[in-house]
């Protein structure tokens, strides 16, 4: 793949396709289905851990107090689920070499 500031599904798919020679659709819907299947896991509350590249898991953030801006009036802020990515050790090591 061509150096770019940001990578897209379809870039993926065209990588693919040029790696494997499968259709390019065929590759799109692969990349697809693979992130819809690591959507799915998360929704479950799994972990998803893929070797060498990292680990993804839902955070669960607790309610906390805040001040509106506007009336400087104490709130409580909702708490909310977020998604966390671990690298993994052989990721890290790899953007720590390019420094």
């Amino acid at each position: 793949m061509a150096k770019r500031e940001t990578v897209t599904k379809r870039d993926l798919a065209r990588y693919l396709h040029e790696r494997f020679g499968f259709s390019e659709r065929s590759m799109y819907h692969l990349v697809e289905t693979l992130l819809e299947e690591i959507k799915t896991a998360l929704e479950r509350g799994e972990e998803v851990k893929i070797f060498h590249f990292g680990s993804f898991r839902v955070h669960k953030r607790r309610p906390r107090r805040g001040v509106n801006p506007k009336t400087r009036e104490p709130i409580i802020i909702p708490g909310t689920k977020t998604v966390l990515f671990r690298p993994a050790p052989t990721l890290k090591a790899l953007l720590h070499a390019e420094e």
